[in-house]
């Protein structure tokens, strides 16, 4: 079972903390997947409400397979998702804060909250399936 259901995210009403948060605006979401690091992780994952973020390894050849699939999926959700890429091999610390024990991983965040992630490669409808599902939590 999802662990978003049992953190209940989703399913509560938006609380003082949540009601700060503003969703950027159209024109601050990236149309592309922005390469994370260090530097602009944190601040990437508590900016949207609902992004994703793609760990992955130069070596790892199931992540040169999910890699085109996440640039699709940038283009078709712009505005709704964020998506991003973290090189665990050049991050461990931010790869071992989040418990990534295989790659890919595909992680989502809203506002910075770990909801949901799924490891290994997907289908890009399996994926649409997927982020439909948590856009619709979000406007539960």
């Amino acid at each position: 079972m999802d662990n978003m259901i049992a953190l209940g995210i989703f399913r509560r009403k938006r609380s003082a903390r949540d009601s700060n948060q503003k969703a950027p605006s159209v024109d601050e979401w990236p149309d592309y997947v922005v390469t994370l690091g260090e530097d602009n992780f944190n601040e990437f994952i508590q900016k949207y409400p609902l992004a994703m973020v793609d760990f992955w390894a130069p070596w790892c050849a199931p992540c040169r397979v999910i890699a085109p699939r996440i640039r699709r999926l940038s283009k078709i959700y712009n505005g709704k998702v964020a998506f991003g890429r973290l090189n665990t091999q050049k991050n461990e610390d931010i790869a071992k804060q989040y418990h990534i024990m295989g790659i890919p991983t595909l992680v989502f965040f809203r506002y910075g909250k770990k909801v949901s992630s799924i490891t290994g490669v997907i289908s890009i409808g399996d994926l649409k399936n997927k982020i439909d599902d948590l856009l619709k939590r979000l406007d539960e």
